[in-house]
């Protein structure tokens, strides 16, 4: 099943740049290998603005997280160690594939078309989600993902 996830704009920017190659959470996300997911940038850009495909979900101990993703997360051990104040475990949705689309989907775009509110963190992609996204940018297939 596809996702979508709500990403601050900083830290799409370095998705897309490739200097985050894994996104964190703090509550265990329910992904699996190879899975399509969406990035909605949030405020203030309110966006679909590109995708990541799953290469592996870890969820482990802090410590044991940050020293399996160090080198790929992206952000500094503080910034890890303010978002996940007060777990003991965290998700790291490490990426295999990441695209900007080079056209996005604007917010109004989406909310003119059907009943749509983002994630405040993710969710699946339903059936109107995945007919607009085909409809409004057709360089991608999500056929082949889902």
């Amino acid at each position: 099943m596809a996702k979508l996830f709500s990403i601050k704009e900083k830290y799409s920017d370095r998705i897309y740049s490739k200097k985050k190659l894994v996104e964190f959470r703090r509550q265990n996300v329910n992904v699996n290998r190879d899975e399509f997911c969406l990035i909605y940038t949030s405020s203030p850009i309110k966006r679909i603005t590109g995708y990541f495909v799953v290469k592996e979900k870890i969820r482990a101990s802090l410590g044991r997280l940050w020293k399996l993703t160090k080198d790929i997360a992206g952000i500094s051990y503080k910034e890890f160690q303010e978002y996940f104040s007060g777990c003991e475990m965290g998700t790291a949705i490490v990426f295999k594939k990441i695209q900007k689309f080079s056209k996005s989907i604007g917010l109004n775009d989406l909310r003119e078309r059907g009943n749509f509110r983002p994630p405040q963190s993710y969710c699946n992609l339903n059936d109107f989600l995945m007919n607009l996204f085909n409809i409004l940018i057709p360089q991608k297939n999500l056929s082949q993902f889902v």
